[in-house]
Protein backbone atom coordinates (compact mmCIF):
# COMPACT_ATOMS: atom_id res chain seq x y z
CA UNK A 1 0.00 0.00 0.00
CA UNK A 2 2.97 2.31 0.31
CA UNK A 3 3.16 5.49 2.32
CA UNK A 4 -0.57 6.25 2.18
CA UNK A 5 -3.33 4.00 3.49
CA UNK A 6 -6.58 3.46 1.70
CA UNK A 7 -8.66 6.64 1.78
CA UNK A 8 -10.72 6.86 4.94
CA UNK A 9 -8.75 4.18 6.80
CA UNK A 10 -8.03 5.11 10.40
CA UNK A 11 -5.56 3.40 12.68
CA UNK A 12 -8.11 3.04 15.48
CA UNK A 13 -11.12 2.64 13.16
CA UNK A 14 -12.71 5.89 14.33
CA UNK A 15 -11.89 9.32 15.69
CA UNK A 16 -10.75 9.20 19.31
CA UNK A 17 -11.55 11.95 21.78
CA UNK A 18 -10.79 12.31 25.44
CA UNK A 19 -13.89 13.45 27.29
CA UNK A 20 -12.43 16.90 28.05
CA UNK A 21 -11.35 17.44 24.43
CA UNK A 22 -14.78 16.29 23.24
CA UNK A 23 -16.58 18.82 25.45
CA UNK A 24 -14.24 21.65 24.42
CA UNK A 25 -14.43 20.94 20.67
CA UNK A 26 -18.22 20.65 20.91
CA UNK A 27 -18.30 24.01 22.72
CA UNK A 28 -16.05 25.65 20.10
CA UNK A 29 -18.20 24.26 17.28
CA UNK A 30 -21.41 25.52 18.85
CA UNK A 31 -20.08 29.00 19.67
CA UNK A 32 -18.07 29.58 16.49
CA UNK A 33 -19.42 32.47 14.47
CA UNK A 34 -16.48 32.86 12.11
CA UNK A 35 -17.05 30.66 9.09
CA UNK A 36 -14.38 31.17 6.45
CA UNK A 37 -16.24 29.78 3.42
CA UNK A 38 -18.54 26.97 2.30
CA UNK A 39 -15.67 24.46 2.34
CA UNK A 40 -14.94 25.34 5.97
CA UNK A 41 -18.65 24.99 6.77
CA UNK A 42 -18.63 21.52 5.19
CA UNK A 43 -15.55 20.57 7.21
CA UNK A 44 -17.17 21.65 10.47
CA UNK A 45 -20.39 19.79 9.59
CA UNK A 46 -18.36 16.65 8.89
CA UNK A 47 -16.54 17.02 12.22
CA UNK A 48 -19.87 17.35 14.06
CA UNK A 49 -21.15 14.21 12.32
CA UNK A 50 -17.93 12.30 13.04
CA UNK A 51 -18.07 13.32 16.69
CA UNK A 52 -21.42 11.51 16.95
CA UNK A 53 -19.59 8.25 16.21
CA UNK A 54 -16.22 8.92 17.81
CA UNK A 55 -14.70 6.71 20.46
CA UNK A 56 -14.73 8.52 23.81
CA UNK A 57 -12.11 7.70 26.42
CA UNK A 58 -10.98 9.21 29.68
CA UNK A 59 -8.53 12.04 29.04
CA UNK A 60 -5.64 10.13 30.63
CA UNK A 61 -6.37 7.08 28.42
CA UNK A 62 -5.94 8.81 25.05
CA UNK A 63 -3.30 6.94 23.02
CA UNK A 64 -0.18 9.13 22.73
CA UNK A 65 -0.34 9.23 18.92
CA UNK A 66 -3.87 10.70 18.75
CA UNK A 67 -4.22 14.35 17.71
CA UNK A 68 -5.91 16.42 20.39
CA UNK A 69 -5.87 20.02 21.53
CA UNK A 70 -2.25 21.04 22.33
CA UNK A 71 -0.73 18.21 20.27
CA UNK A 72 2.25 19.00 18.03
CA UNK A 73 1.55 17.41 14.66
CA UNK A 74 3.75 16.76 11.64
CA UNK A 75 2.00 16.11 8.31
CA UNK A 76 3.49 15.23 4.94
CA UNK A 77 2.13 15.20 1.40
CA UNK A 78 2.95 12.64 -1.28
CA UNK A 79 5.19 15.23 -2.94
CA UNK A 80 7.32 15.40 0.22
CA UNK A 81 6.10 18.75 1.56
CA UNK A 82 6.13 18.59 5.35
CA UNK A 83 4.75 20.90 8.03
CA UNK A 84 4.73 20.82 11.84
CA UNK A 85 2.22 22.78 13.89
CA UNK A 86 0.46 22.88 17.25
CA UNK A 87 -3.30 22.30 17.42
CA UNK A 88 -4.75 24.88 19.81
CA UNK A 89 -8.06 26.37 20.98
CA UNK A 90 -9.41 29.11 18.65
CA UNK A 91 -8.34 31.95 20.95
CA UNK A 92 -4.67 30.78 20.79
CA UNK A 93 -4.47 30.52 16.99
CA UNK A 94 -1.36 32.21 15.57
CA UNK A 95 -0.44 31.01 12.10
CA UNK A 96 2.93 32.84 12.15
CA UNK A 97 3.88 30.75 15.19
CA UNK A 98 2.50 27.50 13.69
CA UNK A 99 -0.50 27.40 16.03
CA UNK A 100 -3.57 26.13 14.19
CA UNK A 101 -7.10 26.35 15.64
CA UNK A 102 -8.95 23.11 16.30
CA UNK A 103 -11.92 24.52 14.35
CA UNK A 104 -9.92 25.81 11.38
CA UNK A 105 -10.29 23.81 8.18
CA UNK A 106 -7.12 21.80 8.87
CA UNK A 107 -7.70 21.53 12.63
CA UNK A 108 -11.23 20.18 12.18
CA UNK A 109 -9.98 17.62 9.66
CA UNK A 110 -7.16 16.34 11.86
CA UNK A 111 -8.44 16.33 15.47
CA UNK A 112 -9.11 12.79 16.70
CA UNK A 113 -6.96 11.14 14.01
CA UNK A 114 -3.65 9.46 14.83
CA UNK A 115 -0.12 9.06 13.48
CA UNK A 116 -0.26 7.07 10.24
CA UNK A 117 -3.79 8.24 9.32
CA UNK A 118 -4.36 10.14 6.08
CA UNK A 119 -6.70 12.97 5.20
CA UNK A 120 -7.57 15.20 2.27
CA UNK A 121 -7.20 18.92 2.80
CA UNK A 122 -7.68 22.02 0.68
CA UNK A 123 -10.14 23.74 -1.57
CA UNK A 124 -11.85 22.05 -4.52
CA UNK A 125 -9.39 21.94 -7.39
CA UNK A 126 -6.45 22.09 -4.99
CA UNK A 127 -6.92 19.08 -2.69
CA UNK A 128 -3.78 17.68 -1.08
CA UNK A 129 -3.59 14.26 0.52
CA UNK A 130 -1.72 14.41 3.82
CA UNK A 131 -0.35 11.71 6.08
CA UNK A 132 0.07 12.32 9.81
CA UNK A 133 3.72 11.49 10.36
CA UNK A 134 4.15 12.31 14.01
CA UNK A 135 2.07 13.38 17.01
CA UNK A 136 3.69 14.66 20.20
CA UNK A 137 1.71 15.53 23.29
CA UNK A 138 2.31 18.72 25.20
CA UNK A 139 2.37 18.80 28.97
CA UNK A 140 -0.36 21.41 28.60
CA UNK A 141 -3.70 19.61 28.43
CA UNK A 142 -7.36 20.42 28.27
CA UNK A 143 -8.62 19.50 31.71
CA UNK A 144 -12.14 20.40 32.68
CA UNK A 145 -14.03 19.90 35.86
CA UNK A 146 -17.19 19.02 34.02
CA UNK A 147 -19.85 17.77 36.42
CA UNK A 148 -20.82 14.19 35.66
CA UNK A 149 -24.45 15.25 35.10
CA UNK A 150 -23.41 17.79 32.45
CA UNK A 151 -21.25 15.26 30.66
CA UNK A 152 -24.01 12.63 30.79
CA UNK A 153 -26.41 15.18 29.23
CA UNK A 154 -23.95 15.83 26.40
CA UNK A 155 -23.58 12.08 25.85
CA UNK A 156 -27.33 11.48 25.85
CA UNK A 157 -27.73 14.17 23.16
CA UNK A 158 -24.94 12.48 21.21
CA UNK A 159 -26.72 9.11 21.40
CA UNK A 160 -30.05 10.63 20.31
CA UNK A 161 -28.36 12.27 17.32
CA UNK A 162 -26.61 9.02 16.40
CA UNK A 163 -29.94 7.19 16.38
CA UNK A 164 -31.47 9.75 14.01
CA UNK A 165 -28.55 9.94 11.57
CA UNK A 166 -29.97 7.26 9.29
CA UNK A 167 -33.57 8.47 9.29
Amino acid sequence: MGLFKKRGAMKYGNLIFGKDNFVMVKYYLETNETIEDYTHQDTLKALKKNMLRCQLVETDEIPPDVVQIYSTVTVRSKSGWEETFDLVPPYEQNIKNDKISVISSLGAKIVGLSAGDTLQYGLPGNIVRLRIEKVAQSKKRVKLNTPKETFEKILSNRKKNLLTLNT
